[in-house]
């Protein structure tokens, strides 16, 4: 089995059950012990994970939680940090909004004139078409976790698509390793659409700062970053590597 592979069974078990044996892991990936447990050093060096006896947990920052659990945390920060992404967009834009909580809260405030905007979120496509702004969903699987459509399907009618402006959301920022979450499938898309756009945007609370999930999909430089607090440390030591929007920057 490719070492790729193996890492992907390891993090989507502890993702499920937030601990994992290596008895448990040398069955699912059909491994020896030996190799399971170098998968394990290496992905705790990478901060993917937490070694303990006999096994490994999940870190805190890699854990990916409900939608649900994550729309009520730090929900002003989120706030905050939508409407100032959607005071960025301009009429005549076209733009692609990312899944997610911060996003969510964002829609409600867009308010400009003749945009289109394309998205892979479920939740917000009702307040989209509601506010009457001409709408266009992804279609693939639909993440009960996320409430995201992702698959090669998504990614490939992206690549065929030109943005403005994109808007992503992220589970964790560093400034070593950038930009984070903790699945491949929704890291793809977000890489996907900063690429096609002229101008991307992360929306980054200041809960996520100095943290690393599984997946990297962008780099600092690659993303403007809107966050709550500029005047934090990690987004000092970041500024002269990127713009920073909000948490007043500005």
């Amino acid at each position: 089995m490719l070492t790729s592979k193996r890492y992907e069974i390891i993090m989507d078990h502890l993702a499920k059950n937030g601990t994992a044996s290596v008895k448990k892991l040398v069955e699912l990936t059909k491994s020896s012990s030996a190799t399971v447990r170098r998968d394990l050093s290496h992905l705790e060096d990478e901060g993917a994970l937490q070694r303990v006896h006999g096994g490994a947990t999940t870190r805190k920052n890699e854990r990916e939680e409900d939608y649900g659990e994550k729309s009520v945390k730090n929900l002003s920060k989120k706030i905050k940090i939508a409407q100032t992404a959607a005071s960025l967009i301009e009429n005549g834009d076209v733009i692609f909004i990312d899944a997610g909580t911060t996003t969510y809260e964002m829609v409600h405030f867009i308010n400009q004139e003749d945009i289109t905007i394309v998205t892979n979120g479920i939740t917000l496509i009702e307040p989209l078409v509601r506010n009457g702004h001409e709408t266009h969903v992804l279609s693939g699987r639909v993440k009960p976790a996320t409430k995201a459509v992702v698959g090669p399907e998504v990614i490939e009618k992206i690549n065929h698509l030109n943005f403005d402006k994109c808007f992503v959301g992220t589970n964790a920022i560093s400034a070593e390793h950038g930009l984070s979450t903790p699945k491949e499938a929704e890291a793809f898309i977000k890489k996907s659409a900063i690429r096609q756009s002229n101008v991307a945007y992360a929306l980054v609370d200041s809960s996520k700062y100095n943290r690393n999930a599984f997946v990297h999909f962008a780099d600092i430089e690659e993303t403007a970053i809107i966050t709550d607090d500029a005047s934090h440390g990690f987004i000092k030591a970041i500024q002269s590597r990127t713009n920073i929007i909000g948490g007043g920057s500005q």
